[in-house]
């Protein structure tokens, strides 16, 4: 009876330990929709996790743009950041700069609100006059443009359509 007793417990801890993985697997693929956060910081938590870090939102970040400093500087922890707008239908916006530049070093990222595929921006002052919004998708520099990187959703709209879902009108 002690030895069926044993192989009971042993099965019922195999099974516990097999689906805790798969339960987790799960909870990350039904994350919360990236709607949720309009309005939040990027900081700021949905279901215990901020915008950036949400598996969506860092998978469409790293197919958009290549490991590096247009990259990392999005993960900077003392970023100073807009709340997350919706733009149009389609698509989510947030940007961010680098108080230590006082806004010289800036970035957005747009990003289909389901989160299938984003677009990086990444600017520089090349001098005190010149900015330079440099644009990423599809893991490579798409466009650079002599502006900051956009700050309200009617900029983004006018500019840029639905891109990176759509095409860029004109």
């Amino acid at each position: 009876m002690k030895l069926i007793s044993f192989i009971g417990l042993y099965a019922l801890v195999n099974i516990f330990s097999f689906s805790i993985p798969l339960a987790q697997a799960e909870m990350a693929t039904a994350a919360s929709p990236l709607s949720a956060y309009v309005g939040k910081y990027v900081y700021e938590e949905v279901d215990g996790t901020g915008f950036l870090h949400h598996p969506r939102v860092r998978a469409a970040i790293e197919a958009a743009v290549p490991a590096g400093e247009a990259r990392d500087i999005l993960y900077t922890e003392d970023a100073v950041v807009t709340p997350i707008i919706k733009v149009g239908d389609k698509l989510l916006y947030t940007r961010g700069f680098d108080p230590a530049s006082g806004g010289e070093v800036n970035w957005g990222v747009l990003i289909a609100i389901d989160g299938s595929v984003a677009a990086v921006c990444y600017s520089l002052f090349t001098d005190k006059n010149y900015p330079e919004a440099s644009w990423y998708t599809n893991g490579e520099k798409a466009f650079s443009l002599s502006l900051m990187c956009p700050s309200e959703a009617g900029e983004i709209s006018a500019s840029f359509g639905d891109w990176p879902v759509g095409s860029i009108p004109g």
